[in-house]
């Protein structure tokens, strides 16, 4: 799933998916290990890829401040819908989510397409069962987030819809 961050107040969009051996940085094909463990006794360990430094971590709600080499960093995890609502103006209401955890298996829109309701706008796979993702009323796709393949978190973005017009 396509995660945001904001760190030195840019921000990234990253695929950070999550798998049995912990969390996987997706950089155009290769899969990067990352993890922050900490040994119990406040020390933390910072790994990403084959790198792996000492580091102490603090985690304040959405935000992850973390020290090393004498340097602080504050990364900050921003919420994927109320991002897309206040980039797009679109409402909480416009942008459909993922109910459940899982995998894109298909997606039959793409922004500008004018969508009935009860259309079909993205298949997605969670527990080995297939589910169609339909559009909530008749609309225009403002932004398709996901891609087939991609995993991603419940409640996730998968597709926002342009702001009914009124009228």
């Amino acid at each position: 799933m396509k995660h945001l961050f904001v760190l030195d107040g840019q921000e990234y969009e990253l695929w950070l998916g999550r798998d049995a051996c912990g969390y996987r940085l997706l950089l155009d094909q290769e899969r990067i290990p990352v993890a922050l463990a900490s040994d119990g006794c406040g020390r933390d360990r910072l790994t990403v890829g084959r790198v792996s430094v000492p580091a102490l971590a603090a985690v304040d709600g959405d935000v992850v401040h973390v020290h090393v080499d004498g340097v602080t960093r504050s990364l900050r995890w921003v919420d994927p819908i109320a991002r897309y609502a206040a980039h797009s103006g679109a409402s909480l209401d416009d942008i459909i989510v993922a109910p459940m955890p899982g995998t894109v298996i298909s997606v039959l829109v793409e922004p500008g397409h004018e969508v009935a309701r009860g259309e079909t706008l993205v298949v997605i796979e969670s527990m080995k069962l297939e589910t169609a993702i339909k559009a909530p009323r008749d609309a225009t796709i403002d932004l398709v987030h996901v891609s087939p393949g991609r995993t991603f978190d419940r409640s996730a973005p998968l597709v926002t819809l342009a702001p009914a017009s009124e009228g």
